[in-house]
C-alpha cells in the first residue's frame, strides 16, 4: 500500500486556488477536509495519507482516510496482552 499526498490549492497538481465547479477540485477538497480515522484531525494538504476503504472493518464506508504517520505509529506500537 502506498501513501498519497494531496497537492496544495493553486499548485500544478492541486485544486484551483479559487472556488470552481471542477469535480476533481471538489473531490480533492473533500478528501483534504476528511477526518483521519485515528486522530480525528483533517487529512489536509501536503501530508501523506492512506485510503483504508478496503481494510478489515471498513468495507461499509466508501472512503476511510488516515494520516500515514498515525497509522504507522499505531502499527509500530507493541500489542497489548490481556
Amino acid at each position: 500500500m502506498a501513501a498519497g499526498i494531496l497537492s496544495e490549492p493553486g499548485t500544478e497538481f492541486g485544486p484551483c486556488e479559487n472556488p470552481c465547479e471542477h469535480s476533481d477540485c471538489r473531490i480533492t477538497r473533500e478528501m483534504a477536509q476528511a477526518a483521519c480515522s485515528i486522530c480525528g484531525l483533517e487529512i489536509g494538504y501536503g501530508t501523506r495519507f492512506y485510503n483504508e476503504r478496503n481494510a478489515p472493518g471498513h468495507s461499509a464506508r466508501p472512503n476511510v482516510f488516515v494520516h500515514a504517520l498515525c497509522l504507522e505509529k499505531q502499527v509500530e506500537r507493541p500489542a497489548k496482552t490481556a
